[in-house]
């Protein structure tokens, strides 16, 4: 069986392209695009208490409810220097009682989602003592569940002292008895404090990838101890204070009050599946019913024109064969997924 990844542009000379994202690409699905003109209750739910990932360093803030809202069309997570109220959520639970010196904020989604890819288009907070981050979790309540740390995929982490960089990083457990980390890239420096980026990732069984402003910046792949992440998780966005235990962005005097971490949109797709289909030319890119294929075979009858951008995708192989032609101006994608 022919497998293979493959990647083609041509623009006067052979350049790989690193990777296709549901805006450019005809074989996703939207599950939903939220661009926060109100708060969208039947997707989201505002957090509250002190469960920044199961921790009660000095310093974490506590998230509130008041620090979630919507101004000119953006999700506002804000972060104060006010001491937090008691631990009282309307469920009645709460891990971490007590006061806290700062509170913030965070959203969730209320359902878990699974293989896909999602982004946001977001505006990071700079000063010292920041974290903002757009992350999965499989846990309950973002707790830790039964003593162990679960899964999670950080789309990305920032530090607030260090505005120029972003990490993305996954945190697995399988056995029960401590947390394994993959320490994530840092894509070419950008002050994310000053403007809007985007921050995605496409998740399937096989492989993780993370992108920046759309552009792949990291892959790696799904098979952490030999079983990867394969869990639907739920989305978090937050902005948070680090707290003491983050020598390297410390809350100071200079850090900032109140701050912000500011969400244009939202996005979630998933992959379009015909599992079975094989593909012996695509006559018409245009009217051509892009989904994943089993797989594809090209030859010149099937080659591109000037200025056409294609992604095709299969689970078996994709093959251009003798003839096929992709001309200057045009691009071509092409990978290999799971049927999931």
């Amino acid at each position: 069986m022919k497998q293979g990844f493959i990647i083609i542009v041509l623009i006067g000379l052979f350049f790989p392209i690193p990777g296709q994202n549901p805006p450019q690409d005809k074989n996703w699905d939207t599950v939903f695009q939220d661009a926060f003109n109100t708060f969208n209750s039947g997707l989201w739910y505002r957090t509250y208490g002190a469960h920044e990932a199961g921790t009660t360093r000095e310093g974490t803030s506590f998230r509130t409810y008041d620090n979630v809202y919507i101004e000119n069309g953006k999700l506002v997570l804000q972060v104060q220097d006010t001491i937090s109220p008691p631990c009282l959520p309307q469920n009645g639970v709460c891990k971490y009682g007590g006061n806290h010196a700062y509170t913030s904020g965070a959203i969730m989604s209320n359902i878990r989602y699974g293989y896909g890819y999602l982004e946001i288009y977001a505006q990071l907070p700079a000063s010292s003592g920041y974290f903002p981050a757009f992350w999965l979790w499989y846990g309950e309540n973002n707790e830790v569940t039964n003593n162990c740390w679960a899964h999670e995929i950080d789309i990305f982490e920032a530090k607030g002292s260090k505005p120029t960089i972003v990490t993305c990083n996954v945190w697995y457990q399988f056995k029960c008895n401590s947390a394994y980390k993959q320490w994530g890239a840092e894509p070419n420096p950008c002050n994310y404090s000053t403007g809007y980026h985007w921050y995605g990732m496409e998740w399937d069984s096989k492989k993780i990838t993370w992108y920046i402003d759309r552009q792949m910046v990291r892959q790696e792949p799904n098979n952490m101890d030999d079983v990867g992440i394969q869990n639907p998780m739920q989305i978090i966005i937050n902005t948070e204070l680090a707290g003491d235990w983050m020598t390297d962005n410390p809350i100071d005097s200079t850090t900032i009050f109140p701050n912000y971490m500011y969400v244009d949109q939202a996005n979630v797709y998933k992959l379009k599946y015909e599992c079975d289909a094989i593909v012996n030319e695509i006559l018409n890119y245009n009217t051509f019913n892009y989904a994943v294929k089993k797989s594809i075979s090209l030859s010149s009858v099937s080659s591109l024109f000037s200025g056409e951008n294609v992604s095709l995708r299969a689970t078996d192989f994709i093959e251009l064969e003798s003839g096929f032609e992709v001309p200057e101006g045009a691009e071509l994608y092409l990978d290999i997924n799971p049927c999931e």
